[in-house]
């Protein structure tokens, strides 16, 4: 079992603070190789018997026992580019929570409410607006992430497309399609990376690599301490975190349409209407349309 594979196992038992120091860890199992100590509690503003406590209950003896798996783990990632199939096993809920079954979903419910609440009302609109202006500039787009990230990329494909916007979408757990886009990676385009736990492996080098290239990038991710984000010209976060599942898409599909909704305006603004190609391939079905009738 991996370092990763405990935590998750014994995440459900953990109290709220313990959890902020779990989810800390599975940010970004490599910083943990050499974070220290007191690093973690300044991060997080919490003490570090707190963090030792949940040492404990993920079941190592001490912090150094917990960094050498983390040390492990980076060691078996180097020879491993691809994940396995489910990057995250989904723990069963604690035999306590079933008690009653109706008040536990009303819970997960009032969380997932309250999650998206706590989105909505702290969304930084000008950043939406100049991630909106960074698509209109670009000369090509191309989207790319794995898993719930790559569902979320579909989305934002669909909505660039609908304003007249091409777009490359990149499956980057597909490794021709990888190859596909790195030729693209030139001057005057825009890589909008989606990464959200768990913070794919071949996402994250493809960022890199077009970070090498001098291309801008517009990140969407959980948090701003996300591995994605030190890559990005500009990082859109939205939520995903919930009790009893790895990722909930609700918060960013929401961020995803107010980006398509500040393109429409800036469009607009432009006189211009950003799906004039579209009309003109429509035009070479008129005659065809005239001989059928």
């Amino acid at each position: 079992m991996t370092v990763i594979e405990q935590i998750h196992e014994k995440y459900p038992f953990l109290t709220r603070k313990q959890r902020e120091v779990a989810d800390y860890m599975l940010e970004d199992p490599d910083r943990m190789s050499y974070a220290t100590l007191r690093e973690i509690s300044q991060d997080l503003s919490i003490t570090e018997m707190t963090i030792l406590k949940t040492c404990n209950l993920l079941g190592f003896d001490s912090f150094s026992a917990l960094k050498y798996e983390f040390r492990k783990f980076a060691a078996q990632q180097l020879d491993l580019l691809r994940h396995p199939g489910v990057e995250f096993s989904i723990p069963p809920a604690p035999a306590y929570e079933l008690e009653d079954t109706r008040r536990l979903l009303a819970e997960i419910r009032d969380e997932e409410a309250a999650l998206y609440y706590a989105f909505v009302r702290d969304l930084p609109l000008d950043e939406v607006s100049q991630a909106a202006s960074m698509i209109l500039a670009a000369e090509q787009v191309i989207l790319c992430g794995r898993g719930v990230s790559a569902i979320i990329c579909d989305y934002f494909a669909t909505m660039l497309t609908l304003l007249g916007r091409g777009v490359l979408n990149v499956n980057t757990e597909l490794d021709d399609a990888i190859y596909a886009a790195l030729p693209l990676l030139k001057e005057n385009t825009l890589l909008i990376a989606v990464s959200y736990p768990d913070y794919y492996r071949m996402t994250m080098k493809l960022v890199e690599y077009a970070r090498r290239q001098g291309i801008n990038i517009l990140g969407l991710t959980d948090s701003k301490r996300s591995p994605l984000a030190p890559y990005c010209d500009l990082v859109l976060t939205a939520p995903t975190k919930t009790r009893m599942l790895p990722n909930t898409i609700g918060a960013p599909m929401s961020l995803i349409t107010l980006v398509a909704s500040a393109m429409n305006i800036q469009l607009s603004a432009q006189g211009c209407q950003g799906s004039e190609c579209v009309d003109e391939f429509f035009t070479l079905f008129e005659g065809y349309c005239r001989d059928r009738n």
